[in-house]
């Protein structure tokens, strides 16, 4: 049974009455979509019909329900409101965090089907990454409440001058989370969990893509327990996002940001931090590379090279993007990547027409500078479904070699060495994830150490990714790591403090 056949969708009046804040008052456009409200301190935050903007489904090209741009004074309030918070909840042990996370992944294990369908209807991802990204809610919670005393705990340092020297670790305060729509659910519970795991407090800042997803991910660590102010949901659309953006990390009380996303808007966070000095947490795009060595099990790195080519219509940070194959193995690879491909039968869509659109034109550069195709073509299946490609002679100057395709296709590169399909991996601004074929444990974990990634999978898809290890943000491709211990890490800060003995320890009468 599927997950639609299982739940209800998202517009029915029992679901989003007990999972979405919504309202079908002074919407504008289509009056049967829901409105998506945000919530400061625990509560809808209602605005002028004015404020509405459409979520489309890419997929029925109809409006699923509106969400409201928040105001820049709203937008402040949720900063007061975090800060606010934070100054209780930042003492709360330990042991209550971790139950209160261990709550709420049994929460979003039970949700899962929900959020399942809310994801889909407004990102048109298809139900198989629907649900692999929904049940991995529960995995990164647990996960995080498992980490969260190795995280926290200071210690004693030996002193130059006989003085007691402990270092704390401390959180860092309220935060900007700015999450993305491709893995809307995963990234969003992962940024908050490891936030609040640390003794944080949280602005989310929701995608104009996917409102209604991130704002129930808000809504279940408050029903899990964590005070109302701990996540506050913000959003608005695009041509709001850089003024309430601005306003939020402005804020005297905001103390970091995570953004999750394009490198190009990462970029603009980036120097918006920088002008008011506030450290940034980034995970950015990628061409990751898939090696494929002369010794490789080539059916099987022909399976896991297609699916994380592929997979979710090539929208994951961390997609196979070039396929670096030596010159021994190739045309056997390539007819088994070809026959990979197939037996997929790749329908996923991407989340807009103009996705959509802006991914067939870096396929149609790349063949008008002469590249040619050994799988697949540039066609759309349809108005948000890009065909699945590979193709060979990509010229370094196209589109193509030059940045994030963020759409199902890769390019191929043969070289004769090991050492040259190095050189190539490397050369690319990007360094989140990479994969190394080969039966040889030794060369494979030699080739790891010299490649410049965050992560290395050896004989694995370049978009696995461990949930208790660090996946770093390298290079191009942002700062910090994630996941386990090492997200919690980075919304913490180290303090010392020197206990120095009073030379009279008599107390002096006044």
């Amino acid at each position: 049974m599927s997950i639609q056949q299982r739940v209800q969708p998202v517009s029915t009046e029992d679901q989003m009455a007990s999972d979405v804040k919504v309202s079908r008052d002074g919407q504008k456009g289509d009056d049967s979509a829901s409105l998506v409200y945000n919530i400061i301190d625990g509560q809808p935050v209602v605005l002028p019909s004015s404020a509405n903007f459409p979520v489309v489904s890419a997929r029925t090209d109809e409006v699923v329900h509106y969400g409201q741009t928040v105001t820049a004074a709203l937008a402040a309030r949720a900063v007061d409101v975090a800060a606010t918070t934070f100054r209780s909840y930042r003492g709360t042990p330990v042991h209550e965090r971790r139950r209160m996370l261990l709550c709420a992944a049994e929460l979003f294990e039970q949700k899962a089907d929900a959020m399942g369908v809310i994801q889909m209807q407004e990102t048109s991802c298809d139900e198989a990454w629907a649900r692999f990204t929904a049940m991995q809610t529960s995995t990164f919670c647990r996960e995080v409440a498992g980490a969260v005393s190795a995280a926290v705990v200071g210690d004693i340092q030996p002193s130059y001058f006989g003085y007691t020297h402990l270092v704390f670790k401390e959180p860092v305060g309220p935060i900007l989370l700015i999450p993305p729509w491709n893995a809307a659910v995963v990234l969003c519970v992962r940024g908050i969990a490891n936030a609040l795991a640390a003794g944080c407090t949280v602005v989310l800042k929701a995608s104009e893509l996917c409102p209604a997803t991130h704002q129930l991910v808000a809504r279940t660590f408050h029903e899990a327990g964590f005070p109302p102010g701990a996540v506050n949901v913000i959003m608005a659309d695009r041509p709001a996002a850089a003024v309430v953006t601005e306003t939020v990390i402005a804020h005297p009380a905001l103390r970091k940001v995570e953004f999750i996303g394009s490198s190009a808007v990462g970029k603009m966070i980036g120097m918006l931090a920088a002008r008011y000095l506030k450290p940034v947490f980034m995970e950015l795009g990628d061409q990751s590379p898939a090696i494929v060595l002369d010794d490789a099990d080539l059916e099987q790195a022909a399976r896991l090279v297609a699916h994380g080519a592929t997979f979710h219509h090539g929208q994951v940070c961390f997609s196979t993007e070039r396929i670096i194959v030596q010159k021994a193995v190739r045309q056997e690879f390539c007819s088994l990547l070809a026959a990979a491909i197939d037996r997929l039968a790749p329908k996923w869509m991407a989340v807009t027409k103009g996705h959509a659109e802006r991914a067939k034109a870096v396929v149609d550069d790349a063949v008008t500078r002469g590249a040619h195709f050994v799988y697949g073509s540039s066609e759309l299946g349809g108005p948000a479904m890009l065909a699945p490609s590979i193709l060979v002679d990509v010229d370094p100057s196209s589109l193509m070699s030059n940045g994030e395709a963020f759409a199902p296709t890769a390019f191929l590169v043969e070289v004769d060495t090991e050492e040259e399909a190095v050189e190539e991996a490397n050369s690319r601004v990007g360094g989140l994830s990479a994969a190394v074929f080969t039966r040889s444990q030794e060369r494979g974990l030699r080739l790891a150490r010299e490649l410049e990634f965050g992560m290395v999978q050896v004989n694995n898809s370049t978009i696995f990714a461990e949930p208790s290890g660090a996946a770093t943000n390298f290079k191009g491709s942002g700062w910090g790591s994630n996941n386990g211990k090492y997200g919690i890490e980075n919304f913490l800060y180290c303090k010392s403090v020197s206990l120095v003995p009073c030379e009279n320890k008599k107390p002096t009468n006044s």
